[in-house]
């Protein structure tokens, strides 16, 4: 039987953390392994525990939920947080996108929801809700347009890549990244492209080797400021 996702829970308010504590302790895939009260705490512990999953709440005191996502992201890439928030504002989110978090919910979320959700993060796919990915994506666009960072590799009309690549991606590859701009999960796009879950997986990889990058989200970001995909 494989190791249970090892989760640590970040609130200020006790009964939201008992709560969530409650719904977790249902899962047989998923292991409660401590909680944190505040900013520094979550980082202190963090680092203590090693989980896979921190589910952050970003309105803490000691630092708040956003500079502790951003240290935890930081030093601990093998960490992954999912933010737990009242906040739907794409600015935001896109916010706390660059710090790194790599799930995003609404405290009113289901309890199915969050679940599905600590699990596709730990497969290594980025959590938005699907009602918020487009507008996510177009916020990222302005942002990169707008950004005072050098301006992106230069793409080659034979291959459709950034010259600065050393491997081309190809076209299935073109599509599968298309669709996690897109927010579809590897399931969803196994279904669209009629292709086997592996596969993606597999493809998946290969994207994120060529890009040199370590998850679907910095690779959604990369593929819109390098105009891989179509933003609409």
């Amino acid at each position: 039987m494989a190791e249970p996702i090892r989760v640590l829970i970040a609130d200020d308010h006790a009964l939201l953390r008992e709560g969530l504590r409650k719904i977790l302790e249902l899962e047989d895939d998923i292991a409660v392994v401590g909680e944190a009260v505040d900013g520094h705490d979550v980082v202190e512990k963090a680092r203590a525990l090693r989980p896979d999953i921190v589910l952050m709440d970003i309105n803490m005191p000691g630092g708040g939920g956003l500079a502790a996502t951003r240290q935890i992201c930081g030093s601990l890439p093998e960490v992954a947080v999912i933010v737990l928030t009242i906040h739907d504002d794409e600015e935001y989110i896109v916010e706390l996108v660059h710090a790194g978090a790599k799930g995003y919910l609404l405290k009113d979320v289901d309890p199915s929801r969050l679940v599905e959700a600590i699990r596709c993060v730990h497969r290594g796919e980025a959590f938005i809700p699907s009602n918020l990915v487009t507008k996510v994506l177009k916020q990222l666009h302005r942002h990169s347009r707008r950004s005072t960072d050098p301006p992106p590799a230069k793409i080659s009309s034979r291959n459709n890549r950034p010259s600065a690549l050393r491997e081309p991606l190809t076209e299935r590859e073109l599509e599968i990244l298309q669709q996690i701009v897109e927010g579809h999960t590897n399931k969803e796009i196994a279904q669209t492209l009629f292709i086997s879950e592996k596969t993606v997986k597999n493809h998946v990889t290969n994207i994120l080797r060529k890009l040199d990058l370590s998850d679907r989200t910095q690779a959604a970001v990369f593929a819109i400021r390098h105009g891989l995909v179509r933003v609409n």
